[in-house]
């Protein structure tokens, strides 16, 4: 096998779906809801033979974009996008173990791409948020930094840097190339006059996408600007016909069409000033923006959020490895009409929170399964399904690792935790076979998908589990029933010293998430120990008249079902009887 160069060894590729998620908004990636216009459609319909079969020319392009910018037709070159732009300045001025310095956060692509050309990354943190602050730029930069990014407006916190910073920089730098990445410039109400810098400075190079304002994100066309020395150079890096005629004759059309941007900047400005105004009647904390994105602290309801609007089908864009941003969601602005459906996506409900094993899944031949099987590989003799049932309805054990080392004791049989655990999870379940995952695909849903489907007009969906979060996220979304679930608590979420009975997964649930009643449902002694701790309401899932239900009932439960597959028809019916009472 042929070994990657040095520097990829630490680098993970950027990620991209394979397919379309089906949605109902896509606000997850900055696209111009809008669409292109019209005379884009009519361009591509017109693409004659030639052009598709032979390689395309640019000069038509090129003089009109040059007029657009204010530059001269040798200060430009057309690329596949603002990311190959990015890519051809970094791999034409960056040397191995060179610096690129830039805020933090910022648009990722160009920090993949130093990386990648063997280059350290120097992210500098702002003092306010999200405040450029020039001097503190000034004051990280070295004789080793080669390149300095900025995105102005920056993605995803959407401030405008100033020009004059901008300025201070050019001068006292003018060695080290200055990136400047204007790809939702249009979106700005006064945006600064970037591009007169190419005639005044030849270390600037600005960078411009025709996706976001131009609508053309489908098709791949940017720009690279500044002095013609320097696109000389750049030429050296580029592909000779990156950009292909499609996009040329689509880029042609959108610069003829004078009118197509102003309308896009007018209905954004409209739109964003009344979804700001939105997200700050809800009580959350939208950070001022002058792109056609709004960046929004959700503080600890986030991930609730993310959720409730993803199950809703609206795409949003979380940060997962970003501490500064992991409160935060990043929003494309939606067009006026499509606010109320984003809004109404998570308005309050009652919340259900279920524990899975016995109320959601029948795991009797899963789990209960694997307890038996790990007993037997170690004590040599089967264990019956009464003393396993007798052992949970006792308590604190939960856990059907610990449940089973409680029985191989009880039994003289004496093993370590740890060695019970590798057991268990290799009879129950093996993410890496392609084929049958372990006992757990043994397992049968309790509640179907239809009624889910049902209830979640008028409830939310949450779960409390001791699985671990793989588990129940592969049982879950091996029935499509994931989608349902606007937040989990696995055992993975919670400390050792405060899983079932404690109260703290329930409490997480009630802190971080917006309801108006919430209900709990579980089938185990600490399930219901768990609820009364933290003052949730609770039903227990046991057979009525059973000895289970009675342990459920004087433990605290406030009612008990009988089959959990009915839950449509019990709810109908404790709130007609809370209505009559």
């Amino acid at each position: 096998m042929v070994k990657q160069r040095k520097a990829l060894e630490d680098i993970k590729p950027y990620y991209i779906d394979k397919y379309p998620k089906p949605c109902v908004l896509k606000l997850d990636s900055n696209e111009n809801p809008y669409g292109a216009p019209k005379e884009v459609r009519y361009a591509l319909k017109e693409l004659t033979d030639t052009q598709i079969s032979r390689y395309p020319y640019y000069g038509e392009l090129i003089d009109k974009a040059a007029q657009k910018f204010k530059v001269k037709d040798d200060e430009i070159i057309l690329t596949n996008g603002a990311d190959e732009a990015l890519s051809v300045i970094i791999n034409t001025f960056l040397n191995s173990d060179e610096e690129l310095i830039c805020f933090m956060p910022t648009f990722s692509m160009p920090l993949l791409y130093a990386q990648c050309a063997g280059g350290k990354i120097k992210g500098v943190d702002y003092y306010t948020k999200w405040a450029f602050d020039a001097d503190k730029l000034i004051e990280q930069i070295n004789d080793n930094t080669k390149i300095i990014y900025i995105s102005t407006p920056n993605n995803p916190t959407g401030e405008c840097t100033a020009i004059y910073d901008i300025e201070k920089i050019l001068q006292k730098f003018p060695e080290v190339a200055l990136i400047l990445d204007v790809t939702y410039i249009t979106f700005s109400q006064n945006p600064p006059d970037y591009y007169s810098l190419i005639n005044k400075y030849d270390n600037i190079f600005i960078v411009k996408s025709f996706s976001k304002d131009f609508a053309l994100a489908g098709l791949r066309l940017g720009v690279i600007l500044s002095q013609n020395k320097n696109i000389a150079n750049c030429k050296k890096v580029i592909s000779p016909y990156s950009v292909n005629n499609a996009a040329v004759c689509a880029g042609i059309a959108v610069l003829n069409d004078t009118q197509y941007e102003k309308y896009i900047k007018e209905q954004t400005k409209i739109a964003r000033d009344a979804f700001m105004e939105g997200l700050l009647e809800h009580g959350f904390k939208p950070y001022k923006s002058e792109a056609n994105f709004i960046l929004c602290d959700f503080g600890k309801y986030r991930d609730f959020i993310f959720w409730k609007l993803s199950s809703k089908g609206i795409l949003t864009k979380r940060f997962k490895n970003s501490k500064i941003l992991d409160s935060c969601l990043r929003i494309t602005v939606p067009r006026v009409q499509d606010i109320g459906l984003f809004f109404n996506a998570f308005k309050k409900k009652d919340m259900i929170v279920f524990d899975l094993d016995g109320v959601v899944f029948d795991v009797s031949n899963s789990y209960r399964l694997a307890i038996k099987e790990t007993f037997k590989h170690f004590c040599s003799k089967d264990i019956s399904d009464n003393e396993i049932q007798t052992a949970k309805e006792q308590g604190g054990l939960n856990c059907d690792w610990e449940l089973t080392k409680y029985l191989l004791d009880k039994h003289g049989v004496n093993v370590s935790l740890e060695e019970i655990t590798k057991t268990f999870q290799e009879i129950f379940f093996n993410p890496d076979n392609p084929e049958t995952k372990g006992l757990i695909d043994n397992e049968k849903l309790i509640i179907k998908p239809e009624v889910f489907e049902k209830l979640s007009d008028k409830y939310d969906f949450c779960a409390f589990t001791g699985r671990p979060r793989a588990e129940a996220c592969y049982s879950l979304e091996k029935f499509d029933i994931l989608k349902y679930f606007c937040k989990i608590i696995s055992r993975d979420d919670i400390e050792n010293d405060k899983q079932k009975p404690h109260p703290e997964g329930l409490n997480r649930i009630k802190r971080e998430t917006i309801y108006d009643k919430i209900y709990y449902f579980g089938d185990t002694l600490d399930d219901v120990y768990a609820a009364v701790a933290s003052s949730t309401p609770v039903f227990g899932v046991a057979k009525s008249g059973s000895n289970l239900a009675k342990i459920l009932l004087e433990a605290g439960a406030d009612d008990i079902i009988d089959d959990t597959s009915k839950i449509d028809e019990f709810l109908e019916l404790k709130e007609a009887r809370y209505a009559n009472s």
